[in-house]
């Protein structure tokens, strides 16, 4: 019997799939949010972060900090400004 893993997504893996599918459908002036996984964290990722949303998204290494273990912050919260 053969046993199918799914993919391992690597910071390069991810910052794809967010340029392709989820950065077009953000209307302008979204501040993403995004959690500390290891694929979110990858410089790549974070270089991409600042570029298309300069002070404007909130995760580890950003300039609005993902608070650990909040009740405050929600995933998958949108704001429009």
């Amino acid at each position: 019997m053969t046993q199918h893993h799914a993919p391992t997504v690597t910071s390069n893996i991810y910052l794809d799939m967010f340029q392709l599918y989820a950065v077009p459908q953000f209307p302008e002036g979204v501040i993403f949010q995004q959690d500390g996984a290891p694929p979110h964290y990858g410089n790549i990722d974070r270089e991409f972060l600042e570029t298309t949303f300069p002070q404007r998204w909130i995760g580890r290494g950003a300039v609005m900090a993902w608070p650990p273990r909040s009740p405050d912050i929600k995933t998958f919260t949108c704001e429009v400004m």
